[in-house]
């Protein structure tokens, strides 16, 4: 097969681990931190908070899933529906999955603001809180496959390395987990 077609079982389907719902999830927290000032319906005050919103997304976020995009790509793709050995094969991949995750943050963002402009601070609240808990369920729920470093291929013949065994990617986690 050629060099950037293998689109897999999904008909070519972005699936990256967890960042995209984290992301929307990160959005509809923004909303909620700042509900005293976007119930005041002020555009200023939506702006700002949208601004800040994508601010916090770029320096402290985007770049987390980035990095383990190029780094370890069985590993930030749960060795499903993605099957080279690296992002390389996939060109679209990396400007495609930041224009979602922008998307995502920014939707998350908007829909939160809907919700605590009308009231629905409850509802926003479980929003962000039941994608982090899905965010939680998909890693623990398959930890042969998100404990797992490596390829595809590495994944596939079960001899993917663990998470643990890496070094590089255990500082990266753990910078990762307390941003």
């Amino acid at each position: 097969m050629p060099l950037g077609t293998d689109y897999s079982c999904l008909g070519g389907v972005i699936m990256v681990q967890v960042d995209v719902p984290v992301a929307f999830a990160v959005g509809a927290l923004f909303a909620e931190a700042a509900h005293r000032q976007l119930q005041r319906e002020r555009p200023e005050y939506f702006y700002k908070i949208l601004l800040q919103n994508n601010i916090f997304q770029i320096f402290f976020f985007s770049w987390i899933p980035v990095y383990f995009i190029l780094n370890y790509f069985g590993w930030e793709t749960s060795h499903m529906w993605w099957h080279a050995d690296s992002v390389a094969a996939y060109p679209f991949f990396v400007p495609v999955f930041l224009v979602i995750f922008f998307a995502a943050a920014n939707a998350g963002f908007l829909l939160g603001h809907r919700l605590v402009t009308t009231e629905n601070l409850k509802a926003n609240k479980i929003l962000y809180i039941g994608l982090f808990i899905f965010s939680a369920a998909w890693i623990f729920g398959q930890v042969d496959r998100t404990f797992h470093l490596g390829t595809y291929s590495q994944w596939e013949m079960g001899t993917a390395p663990w998470f643990y065994e890496d070094s590089t990617f255990l500082a990266m986690l753990i910078v990762t987990l307390l941003i």
